[in-house]
């Protein structure tokens, strides 16, 4: 999503929910609200999904290299109104941010186990979409990465490899890999002449089933679900 919060500022937006997909890239992801855990309590009055009234509970999780993940609702400190917050914990850091305005349960991001060495990835489907749209975050900084597009879909995670197959939506649809070792965008172009030759890639949705089979020093291999595991296509790894 587009980043707000290289800047340190309080949100400003106040409590008018986002009803739309398109609002979500306006409440997701504002800048620090609390420096520290002592400023920003956990033990917080109990809010409720604007959608459903369940109530809003706090979740923790553990990811690699020791750092914690908290995503909890709180009061706004200025508008006094319920939001979404995230915190990052390590030994070297320990901050709180903003992370939603909007208390319908569909649109708030979400942790689903998505845990590399030191990024992690929030999903949502945007408003009750079929699509999986994604962020990433450094655990180092609590800061969103790969902030090129506003929503990407996800298709594939290879979590051995570090690698994000997806769906640039921002950017006529096209699909990428994504190295978040070298932080380098591999373009993936897939021809028609490719598609042709078998009968599971000649509709319009095959691109949806596709994932990262396997990866060598020069090239990515796309297989597809509806497919037999013979059928690859190959990608040139970008430098």
């Amino acid at each position: 999503m587009k980043q707000l919060f290289y800047i340190l500022f309080i949100c400003t937006l106040g409590c008018n929910k986002t009803t739309t997909r398109e609002d979500l890239n306006k409440s997701i992801q504002k800048p620090i609200v609390s420096k520290n855990s002592e400023s920003d309590s956990i033990i917080n009055p109990v809010f409720k999904y604007e959608d459903n009234g369940n109530i809003i509970k706090a979740d923790t999780f553990k990811l690699k290299n020791s750092y914690t993940l908290i995503i909890y609702p709180t009061k706004d400190s200025v508008e006094k109104c319920g939001v979404i917050n995230y915190r990052i914990i390590s030994k070297k850091i320990d901050k709180s941010f903003l992370l939603s305005d909007n208390l319908k349960e569909n649109y708030i991001p979400y942790f689903r186990n998505i845990d590399f060495q030191n990024y992690f990835a929030l999903h949502s489907n945007g408003g009750g979409t079929s699509n999986l749209y994604f962020w990433l975050y450094d655990k180092q900084t609590g800061l969103e990465v790969l902030t090129d597009s506003n929503f990407k879909i996800q298709l594939d995670f290879d979590l051995k490899n570090e690698l994000i197959l997806y769906t640039d939506e921002d950017n006529e649809y096209k699909k990428f890999i994504y190295d978040i070792k070298t932080k380098v965008k591999t373009f993936v172009d897939i021809p028609q002449s490719f598609t042709d030759k078998q009968e599971c890639t000649r509709n319009n949705y095959f691109e949806k089933t596709s994932y990262i089979k396997r990866v060598t020093d020069k090239y990515y291999f796309i297989a597809f679900r509806d497919c037999p595991s013979k059928i690859e296509f190959r990608v040139k790894r970008a430098k």
